[in-house]
């Protein structure tokens, strides 16, 4: 027995080592799927940032879950009451109302930095996007459900406090050199907030979470099982909740999308939205009528999704391209536009649209 073992030891170690590490593999696969079980859901719903707020979140335990829904919570609140201007004393509502023409406001790092990215995204979309468009929202009162078209003049004034090229920041705050101007982060806030939430859910315990906030989603981690989340795009012609397509995304993705149904109203046949170009004053007419952008970014994929609903098509699907970021766009003709990042992770649902290769 002993010339046996002898003569085929390096046999036997090697079918030993082969079972050992078969059982590791066994075992191991084993936990994980019991580590996936015990993966549970818990979904949150409310309010914030003028709309619906809505958080799934995966987790081992209910107590975890309930843990880091009031640390989102507790997050956007104070990301609201730096930049809401639904909050009177946030920063941004009192440098809106407190500012004098030519002089240094003082604001948060965090304020500058976001305020940084809109002004660079204003810039590379010659003015397609407006950090500072509020006057002309206040002017239009989409958002109060006003439904009346401005008189001309009262646009042409509007647009005279609209122009970036009048912010300037500063390394303590932010200077603006007309009057009668508002710094407005209602295009970005939902996408910034995302931004902040990923941050935070990168120091706790969950295994995932699906974070909606009006148009803008972030899908963080997985469920525990290691594929891809499937996230819905509204269908703009159809009532809310339904879609007209589906997303396969991997996680730490923000989707914003941006419609002309969001806010609207109609007059002598017309649609009037709130998706406003500051080059005219008037509601983006180029044909489209949804933009979605997936990016790694949240304050950009929301940026991008107004921005390139007013470009139009072609511009703003070479701008989309040239970010690194995916996008999604429907024309009034229901033709559906897909960058060639998200062609085969786009999954048409609804009847009546035409994929265009």
């Amino acid at each position: 027995m002993i010339r046996f073992f002898a003569k085929y030891r390096h046999l036997i170690t090697a079918v030993v080592a082969f079972v050992f590490i078969g059982a590791m593999v066994y075992f191991g696969v084993r936990m994980n799927r019991l580590r996936d079980m015990d993966v549970q859901s818990e979904t949150y719903a409310g309010t914030a940032m003028g709309t619906a707020l809505k958080k799934t979140i995966y987790a081992e335990d209910i107590n975890q879950s309930d843990q880091v829904n009031k640390q989102i919570d507790d997050c956007i609140g104070s990301l609201e009451k730096q930049i809401s201007i639904r909050i009177a004393d946030s920063e941004i509502s009192k440098c809106n109302a407190n500012y004098a023409v030519d002089g240094i406001y003082p604001l948060s790092p965090n304020v500058l930095k976001y305020l940084k990215r809109e002004i660079q995204i204003s810039e590379e979309t010659d003015g397609a996007y407006s950090p500072c468009i509020r006057p002309l929202v206040d002017v239009w009162k989409i958002e109060e459900h006003g439904n009346v078209v401005p008189e001309p003049n009262a646009i042409e004034d509007a647009l005279k406090a609209v122009n970036t090229d009048d912010v300037e920041v500063v390394d303590t705050g932010v200077i603006l050199h007309g009057e009668n101007m508002a710094l407005d982060f209602g295009a970005s806030g939902k996408g910034i907030a995302c931004d902040e939430v990923a941050e935070l859910l990168k120091n706790t315990q969950v295994q995932g979470a699906v974070i909606s906030i009006g148009g803008s989603i972030l899908a963080y981690g997985n469920k525990g099982d290691n594929k891809d989340w499937h996230i819905g795009i509204q269908d703009p012609r159809d009532k809310d909740g339904e879609v007209v397509g589906i997303i396969d995304t991997e996680g730490n993705k923000i989707i914003s999308t941006s419609g002309d149904y969001e806010k609207y109203f109609e007059q002598d046949g017309k649609r009037y939205h709130h998706i406003l170009d500051p080059a005219t004053g008037y509601p983006a007419d180029n044909g489209l009528i949804s933009v979605t952008v997936v990016s790694s970014s949240g304050i950009d994929s929301d940026i991008l999704s107004t921005a390139c609903f007013v470009m139009g098509l072609e511009n703003g699907l070479k701008y989309v391209q040239e970010k690194g970021a995916e996008a999604i766009f429907i024309t009034a003709q229901k033709k559906i536009y897909v960058t060639d990042g998200l062609r085969k992770k786009f999954r048409l649902k609804a009847d009546g649209y035409e994929l265009v290769k």
